[in-house]
């Protein structure tokens, strides 16, 4: 079994406030919450692929919001889609951990982002 997890979005408009969607991370038993408390989150958003043009960066207090990190519980959301097209766009959500440096990409997903008709 893959430790990457795939989360599509609903679709999206552009124009509109990306709506808040929330991450609950658990360790390998399922049940157990991750304490985050030593990482910092980062998504980047891509157009086209997931080495397409970037076209958004979301970090903590800054579209990344902490909910309880020890509980390993935050949310991503609340910036405009300003990203220039209508399409298929991609991201990932990577944490990184203070004390040992260690770099991991839990989940990574899909999100369409339909043209607005009211500008």
């Amino acid at each position: 079994m893959s430790r990457v997890a795939t989360v599509n979005f609903a679709d999206e408009v552009h124009g509109d406030t990306f709506g808040t969607k929330a991450f609950n991370f658990f360790e390998s038993d399922g049940e157990t919450p991750m304490d985050l408390s030593d990482a910092t989150a980062k998504v980047q958003i891509r157009r086209g692929s997931y080495n397409g043009k970037l076209v958004e960066t979301a970090t903590s207090g800054d579209g990344i919001t902490w909910v309880d990190q020890s509980q390993g519980q935050l949310t991503l959301g609340g910036f405009i889609i300003d990203w220039g097209a209508s399409g298929d766009y991609y991201y990932d959500l990577q944490l990184t951990y203070a004390t040992s440096g260690i770099v991991r990409t839990y989940v990574r997903g899909k999100i369409e982002v339909l043209k607005e008709a009211t500008t």
